[in-house]
């Protein structure tokens, strides 16, 4: 009777381990990353939002002239900052003092 229980041990562990294992390879390594609708970069020296379709003209500029942020900022706006939403644009306007 108590090997019975020893092999109904070691087959609950290996079910576990056999339902951990399908659950990890199951499920993607990396979660897409969301569409970003806006796109916060420089524009003739200023910060400027641009849509996600529209590339060439910007939706808003802003009183804000990229030279005068720090350089780390400056290479950011230059490359672009993609944003998903406004709360993100607002919180990026307050950290560039808007």
């Amino acid at each position: 009777m108590p090997k019975v229980w020893i092999y109904l041990l070691a087959l609950l562990c290996a079910l576990g381990l056999a339902a951990s294992v399908a659950v990890f390879m199951l499920r993607p390594f990396e979660e897409e990353a969301p569409e970003s609708s806006y796109t916060l970069r420089d524009w003739h020296g200023r910060l400027a939002l641009f849509e996600s379709g529209e590339a060439e003209q910007p939706v808003e500029v802003y009183d804000v002239y990229t030279h005068l942020l720090p350089e780390n900022d400056v290479l950011s706006l230059q490359a672009g900052i993609p944003l998903e939403n406004r709360e993100q644009l607002q919180r990026l306007l307050e950290d560039f003092g808007l």
